[in-house]
């Protein structure tokens, strides 16, 4: 069984930046970019990310972890934006 189902993880680099990648292509993927704003994608991606490693934990029989920190990307306001 597969935790990602759209892209080969094979080919990120083993990085957070390219597990978050991974995950934020993932989303691209399974058409989230059409329904939720950029700023959103990056959030879910790192979820995503996250919710990965947990998944991936046992197999180094270290328990799932119950806390996660997500980097909230620089919000533009509606100014900057036009």
């Amino acid at each position: 069984m597969s935790y990602w189902k759209h892209i080969s993880l094979h080919k990120y680099d083993t990085s957070e930046k390219g597990f978050t990648q991974a995950a934020y292509d993932e989303l691209v993927a399974k058409g989230y970019a059409k329904v939720i704003e950029e700023d959103e994608l990056e959030v879910l991606a790192q979820y995503h990310m996250e919710k990965f490693r947990n998944w991936m934990r046992p197999l180094d029989n270290v328990p799932p972890d119950s806390h996660i920190t997500i980097k909230m990307p620089d919000v533009k306001s509606k100014s900057e934006k036009v």
